[in-house]
């Protein structure tokens, strides 16, 4: 699986989850618009809560699709050991004295992710996490 491959992997899990909230949002909007929902007196606030939930699963719905729309800008770039680490580096970290391997790809959303890739877990990481923070202009080699 080449790295394009975990990207697409990733546009495709944010866009399957992209589905699940678009539902959510629609049924929260039915159950706000709904007849039942309206208000009996002033301490019924079903619709009001219904309503909330609505208006939140619709952000939710617009974040995952600029999630999206950044993943699909990430460049097409090789990288090679004399670059620095920037969004779209799919990046091994090794303990050095155990030899354990982590892999990471840097991306510009959904972090925390996980993907399969040549028998290893690779998460995914963004710049804005700590562990990206410290990674981003980083060298092979460099701590």
């Amino acid at each position: 699986m080449s790295k394009q491959a975990l990207i697409a992997a990733v546009i495709e899990q944010l866009e399957a989850d992209l589905a699940v909230c678009q539902q959510a949002a629609n049924e929260a909007h039915q159950a706000a618009t709904h007849e039942e929902s309206v208000a009996e007196n002033q301490y019924d606030t079903l619709g009001l809560e219904a309503s909330y939930l609505a208006e939140g699963q619709s952000r939710r719905v617009a974040e995952i699709q600029q999630e999206i729309a950044a993943w699909r800008a990430v460049p097409d770039t090789e990288f090679y050991e004399d670059d620095p680490v920037v969004s779209g580096c799919l990046i091994v970290l090794e303990a050095l004295e155990s030899g354990e391997q982590r892999m990471l790809l840097l991306g510009p959303a959904a972090g925390g992710k996980k993907l399969s890739y040549a028998g290893m877990t690779v998460t995914v990481l963004t710049p804005e996490a700590p562990l990206g923070a410290q990674l981003v202009g980083k060298y092979v080699g460099t701590a």
